[in-house]
C-alpha cells in the first residue's frame, strides 16, 4: 500500500501552484480541449497516481474519456473509449449531482469512501472527512478487470447537471488524503468555469457563422429586379451540410380578374404552370407516370400545414413516420433519410417550400470492451479491450441551432419572393394592358370559329343514325374543340338516377385517374333524384369553375373528388319536351374558368344531340318491331313444325299400338293352343308307338295308308314343326312387345325408365335395315353399355330421338355401302352409355351414337338442327327429324344434343339427359344455336 504524506507547507504550495497553473490556463485559452488536456497532466503530477482522466457524459447516459494522463504506461489507455450508461448506476449519479459527492475506492481493503461537497438536505458544505463502508463486490471486480487498485472520482457539474467526472486511478492500493480531495474539488470547480467560458465561445462563434451565412444568402436574394435563387439554394444546402435541396415557389400566380395571388395549393395542382422549381444535389426519384410529378404536390405537405401554422418541420428519419409512407417510396432509391421542410410564408401566406436533404450515415463507436446490457446487473465487466460497434444507415438529427438558422433563412427567402412577385405583378399589369385589345380581337374570331364548329359537329352527328356512333362523334368533337379533359353523355333512368352512355377522354400527361369515368358507369345523384332533374328540367346549363368554391356539401365534393373532377359544365338534353339526359364536360387537371362562348357551344350541341337521339331511337324502334315480327314468324313456323310432328307421332303411335294389340290377341291364342297341340301330338305318337309294339303286324290296309302319307316322316317331323311354330310365335310376341315399348302410349308423362331397353327396342324395329341384302352388306351394331340408373324422362319422345339418330346413321351407311369397290369396309354403328356430370354439377346419362360413314362437311354440320334442312333426295326426308330431336332433348329435358363429324371419318351424336328432371328456363347454348 502506498502511504500519503500529510499536508505540509511543501504540499500546500504544490497544491496552490497547481490551481494557479490551471486558472492561468483557463484565462489564457478558451479552447476546452487544451484546458482539459493540461488539467489531467497537472492533477496526475500533483496526486502522483498512474492515470488521471476526464470522462464526459452523453445525452443517453453513456460517456467517453475525452482526456487522460498516464504515468509510464502503467495502466492501459482509455482515451476516446466509450462506457455504457449502466457502468454508473442511477443512485450514484444522483449523489454526484445533489451532494457533489467524491468517491474513493480501495480495492485491496474492499472499502469505498464518500465525501460530499454539500449536504443533501441543507445544501451546506460539510467537513472534508471521508466516510468509509464496504464496497460492492461487483464494483471491486469491475476495477480489478481494469487493473485499478485505488480510485478517486470527483463530479464535474455544469449548470446543475452532471457534465462529467474527474477520475484518478492507481495500479496499487493507495490511501487518499483529505487535502487531495480538496484539490480535486477545486479543479472540478475551475473546470466548470472553463466549460461555461468554452460554451460561450462556441455559441459566439456559431452565432457569427450563422449571421455570415444569413448575410451571404440575403445578399444573393435581395438583388432586384432579378432574383438569384439557384445560388441561394446551393448556399443554403451547404450551410446545413445537406446532400440536396429543393425550392418550390409561386410564379406568375397573380389573378388579374380578381386582383389576387393564387394560393400555393392552387399553384401546385397537377397541370398548373404557376410555380417554379429549383433543385440542387441529390433528389427523390418520382416514378413515371405519376399523377403528382412534383414532391411538393403530395398531399402530406398540404395536410401538415393546413392549420396555417407554418413552423419548420424537422424530420430526422422519414422511415420512422407512418404518415410519410407515400414519401418513403420516392426516397427509397436514394440514401436520403432526413428532411428539413422549411415553409416560406409572408404575412401568414404560404409562398413556397424550401427543403433540405441529408443522407444516412454509418457510425462507429469505440467501446471499452463489449458489454451485454441484459446481464449488466449480474456480472461485472470482464474485459476493457477495445470493441468497435458499427451501425449502418443512421439518420442525422436536426439540432435546435439548425432549426433557428432555418427560421432566419426562411424569412429572407419569403421576403425576396414576395418582393419579386410584386415586381412581376407590375410587369404583368403593363403587359396585360397591351394584351387586352389583342385578346378581344381573338375572342371575336374564336366566337365565329366556334359557330362554324357547331355547324360542323351537327353535320357529323346527322351523318349516322346509330346511337353509339352519335355518342362517339359528339363526345370526341366537343372534347377536342373546347380542349376539355373529358366529355360524356349521361342518360337519366326512370328514378332520375342514371349512367354514362357515351364518353371521350383526352390524352394528357398531367393527370391520372385510377377510377375513371366511362361508359356504363352508374352515377345516382340524390339532388337530381329528389328534384326529378333539378335545374336541368328548366333547360338551364350549369357551369362550375372550381368545385371547392361552390359551397357544395362534403358528400358531393367527395363524390367529385373520387373521379378527380375539379370543374365541369352540364347542359340538358331534351327529346321533345322530356328531359332525356345531360351533355357533360369535365376538367380533371384542375379548376377551369369556363368561357361564355364555351358554355353556349355546349348548350347548342346538347340541343342538336337531343334531335339526333330522337331520330336514332325511332330507327331502333322500327328495327325492333321488324325483328319482333321475324321472331314471331319463326315461332309460328316452329310451332307448326311441332304440331305436325306431334300429330304424326301421335297417329303413328296409336297405329302401332293398335296393330300390336290386334296381333297380340291371336298370337296369344296360337301360343296357348300350341302347348296343348304339342301335348296332344306327344300323346298320339306315344299311343301309336304302343300299337306298333303290341301289333307288330298290322293289316294290309293300315300299311298302305301309312305308306301313303309317310307315317315315319310325320312321326319325326311333327315335333319339329310344332317347335318351329313355337319359336315363330315367340318371335312375333317379341316384335309386338317392342312396338308397344316404342309407342309408349301408356307412358306420356315423365317417369323413370331403363334407357337400355329403349335402345334395344329401337334396334329391334330397325333390325330389317341392318341385315345383309343382295345389294349391300350388313351393318354391325357394337354396344358399350355402362352402368346407368333409371332416368327420369319422357320415354316415348326419347325413343323418337333414338329412332331419328339411328335412322340417319343407317341412311348414311347405306349410301356408303353402295360403292363397295371404293370402300370395302364394314359399316359399324357404335352405341355407348356412361354417367357424367353436366355444367351445373347435375348427374346425367350420356349416349354416344357413332358411325363410320361418309361424315359431313362443316357447312352442313352447322345446319343439321335447323327445321326443314335435309341433304336427302326429295321424298326421302322432311328435315324435321333432328330439329324435333333437338327440341325434345334440350327444351323438354334440359339436356344436350350435339354432333361431331368429319368427312370420310364418320359422325357421332352426343345425347345427354339429366338423370333427375330439372326445370328448363331457357334454351341450351352448348350447340351454337
Amino acid at each position: 500500500m502506498v502511504s500519503i504524506p500529510p499536508l505540509d507547507l511543501r504540499t500546500g504550495m504544490a497544491q496552490e501552484t497547481l490551481l494557479r497553473r490551471i486558472t492561468n490556463r483557463i484565462r489564457q485559452s478558451l479552447e476546452l480541449e487544451d484546458i482539459i488536456r493540461s488539467t489531467t497532466a497537472e492533477v496526475r503530477s500533483l496526486l502522483g497516481t498512474d492515470r488521471v482522466m476526464i470522462y464526459k457524459f452523453h445525452d443517453d447516459g453513456s460517456g467517453q474519456v475525452i482526456a487522460e494522463s498516464i504515468y509510464e504506461n502503467r495502466l492501459p489507455s482509455l482515451l476516446g473509449l466509450n462506457f455504457p450508461a449502466d457502468d454508473i448506476p442511477p443512485h450514484a449519479r444522483e449523489l454526484f449531482i445533489k451532494s457533489r459527492v467524491r468517491s474513493v475506492v480501495n480495492v485491496e481493503s474492499r472499502e469505498i469512501g464518500q465525501s460530499p461537497a454539500r449536504d443533501l438536505n441543507t445544501g451546506e458544505i460539510p467537513c472534508e472527512e471521508i466516510l468509509y463502508r464496504p464496497v460492492d463486490p461487483c464494483h471491486v471486480e469491475y476495477l480489478t478487470a481494469m487493473g485499478v487498485k485505488s480510485s478517486v472520482v470527483a463530479p464535474i457539474i455544469y449548470q446543475d447537471q452532471l457534465w462529467g467526472l474527474l477520475a484518478s486511478h492507481h495500479s496499487q492500493a493507495r490511501d487518499v488524503a483529505e487535502y487531495e480531495l480538496e484539490a480535486m474539488q477545486m479543479v472540478v470547480e475551475q473546470l466548470s468555469v472553463a466549460i461555461a467560458q468554452s460554451n460561450l465561445l462556441t455559441q459566439t462563434r456559431a452565432k457569427a457563422e450563422r449571421e455570415a451565412i444569413i448575410n451571404r444568402i440575403a445578399t444573393l436574394l435581395h438583388s432586384l429586379p432579378t432574383i438569384v435563387l439557384q445560388p441561394a439554394l446551393e448556399a443554403t444546402v451547404a450551410a446545413f451540410n445537406g446532400v440536396g435541396g429543393r425550392l418550390c415557389i409561386r410564379h406568375n400566380a397573380f389573378d388579374f380578374q380578381h386582383s389576387i395571388f393564387k394560393s400555393l395549393t392552387e399553384c401546385l395542382i397537377p397541370g398548373s404552370n404557376c410555380f417554379q422549381l429549383y433543385v440542387c444535389g441529390q433528389q427523390p426519384i418520382i416514378p413515371n407516370p405519376n399523377i403528382y410529378p412534383l414532391l411538393e404536390q403530395y398531399s402530406v405537405w398540404q395536410e401538415h400545414y393546413k392549420s396555417g401554422q407554418y413552423s419548420i418541420w424537422a424530420i430526422p428519419d422519414i422511415y420512422q413516420d407512418a404518415n410519410l409512407r407515400i414519401v418513403q417510396l420516392v426516397f427509397q432509391p436514394t440514401k436520403i433519410r432526413s428532411i428539413l421542410m422549411i415553409p416560406l410564408h409572408y404575412r401568414q401566406e404560404l409562398v413556397g417550400y424550401l427543403s433540405i436533404f441529408r443522407n444516412e450515415i454509418d457510425t462507429e463507436t469505440l467501446w471499452a470492451g463489449k458489454f451485454d446490457p441484459d446481464n449488466r446487473q449480474l456480472y461485472p465487466r470482464l474485459s476493457f479491450d477495445l470493441w468497435r460497434e458499427s451501425k449502418k444507415s443512421q439518420s442525422q438529427k436536426w439540432t435546435d441551432e439548425e432549426i433557428e438558422l432555418a427560421e432566419e433563412i426562411s424569412k429572407h427567402f419569403a421576403s425576396a419572393i414576395q418582393q419579386h412577385e410584386l415586381y412581376q405583378q407590375v410587369q404583368n399589369f403593363n403587359e396585360n394592358l397591351e394584351n387586352q385589345v389583342h385578346k378581344r380581337t381573338l375572342e371575336m374570331q374564336r366566337t365565329a370559329e366556334q359557330q362554324q364548329a357547331v355547324f360542323g359537329v351537327i353535320n357529323k352527328i346527322r351523318e349516322s343514325l346509330d346511337i353509339d356512333t352519335i355518342f362517339k362523334t359528339t363526345t370526341k368533337e366537343v372534347c377536342q374543340l373546347i380542349k376539355s379533359d373529358r366529355v360524356s353523355v349521361y342518360k337519366f333512368s326512370a328514378d332520375w338516377g342514371g349512367e354514362f352512355v357515351g364518353d371521350f377522354e383526352a390524352t394528357s400527361p398531367n393527370w391520372f385517374n385510377e377510377s375513371k369515368l366511362g361508359i356504363n358507369t352508374i352515377w345516382n345523384d340524390t339532388y337530381l333524384q329528389d328534384t326529378q332533374g333539378g335545374r336541368y328540367r328548366h333547360n338551364e346549363t350549369f357551369a362550375v369553375d372550381d368545385i371547392y368554391k361552390m359551397g357544395f356539401t362534403p358528400c358531393h365534393v367527395d363524390n367529385l373528388e373520387q373521379f378527380q373532377i375539379h370543374a365541369f359544365v352540364l347542359a340538358p338534353i331534351f327529346i321533345r319536351k322530356k328531359l332525356w339526359g345531360l351533355l357533360c364536360a369535365y376538367q380533371h387537371t384542375g379548376p377551369r374558368q369556363w368561357k361564355t362562348s364555351e358554355i353556349n357551344f355546349i348548350s347548342q350541341i346538347a340541343s342538336q344531340l337531343g334531335i339526333a337521339i330522337q331520330q336514332a331511337e325511332l330507327l331502333v324502334k322500327t328495327q325492333q318491331q321488324a325483328e319482333e315480327l321475324t321472331q314471331t314468324l319463326n315461332a309460328l313456323q316452329n310451332t307448326q313444325t311441332q304440331l305436325i310432328q306431334t300429330e304424326k307421332m301421335s297417329s303413328l303411335g296409336q297405329l302401332v299400338a293398335g296393330v300390336a294389340h290386334e296381333i297380340n290377341n291371336p298370337v296369344n291364342f296360337i301360343s296357348g293352343n300350341l302347348t296343348h297341340i304339342n301335348e296332344y301330338a306327344k300323346d298320339l305318337l306315344s299311343m301309336l308307338d304302343i300299337y306298333q309294339q303290341k301289333y307288330p303286324k298290322p293289316c294290309e290296309e293300315i300299311l298302305e295308308r301309312a305308306e301313303e302319307f309317310d307315317l315315319e316322316f310325320i312321326i319325326e317331323d311333327l315335333p319339329k314343326s310344332l317347335s318351329s311354330m313355337k319359336i315363330g310365335v315367340d318371335r312375333i310376341r317379341q316384335i309386338v312387345l317392342s312396338l308397344r315399348n316404342f309407342s309408349r302410349l301408356d307412358e306420356a308423362e315423365m317417369k323413370e325408365v331403363n334407357i337400355h331397353e329403349g335402345i334395344d327396342s329401337t334396334l329391334l324395329i330397325l333390325q330389317h335395315r341392318l341385315k345383309t341384302r343382295s345389294e349391300s352388306a350388313g351393318i354391325q351394331i357394337i354396344k358399350k353399355y355402362g352402368d346407368l340408373p333409371l332416368v327420369e324422362c319422357y320415354a316415348g319422345q326419347l325413343n323418337q330421338v333414338l329412332m331419328n339418330v339411328l335412322s340417319n346413321a343407317i341412311d348414311a351407311l347405306e349410301i356408303y355401302r353402295k360403292y363397295p369397290a371404293e370402300d370395302p369396309k364394314t359399316g359399324k354403328i357404335t352405341i355407348s352409355t356412361t354417367v357424367e356430370v353436366m355444367n351445373d354439377n347435375v348427374k346425367s346419362a350420356v349416349i354416344h351414337i357413332s358411325d363410320n360413314g361418309p361424315g359431313m362437311p362443316e357447312a352442313i354440320k352447322d345446319r343439321i338442327f335447323d327445321p326443314f334442312f335435309t341433304t336427302k333426295p326429295v321424298g326421302k326426308g322432311t328435315g324435321l327429324g333432328l330439329s324435333i330431336s333437338y327440341q325434345i332433348v334440350v327444351d323438354k329435358h334440359g339436356g344436350i344434343l350435339k354432333c361431331d363429324s368429319q368427312p370420310d371419318v364418320g359422325t357421332e351424336f352426343w345425347i345427354e339427359i339429366p338423370i333427375k328432371h330439372i326445370v328448363i328456363s331457357r334454351r341450351g347454348e352448348a350447340f351454337g344455336k
